[in-house]
């Protein structure tokens, strides 16, 4: 990559049965998707700074 050029990264937190969780992230931003996960593991994906997130996307929830 040059200097200048943008680019975020997907990291899959958890996909199954369990819950779903995702984020998209560059080095000073992250934006979590399908949070349904527990919140130490988006934690331990973003190291712990939890200042870095700048939104969540929810697209459904479930009763259970």
């Amino acid at each position: 990559m040059k200097e200048g050029d943008y680019y975020m990264v997907l990291k899959v937190i958890s996909s199954g049965s369990k819950g779903n969780g995702y984020i998209l992230e560059n080095d000073n931003e992250a934006l979590l998707l399908e949070c349904g996960c527990n919140f130490k593991s988006v934690n331990e994906a973003i190291n712990f700074n939890v200042s870095k997130i700048s939104g969540c996307l929810i697209t459904h929830e479930h009763l259970d």
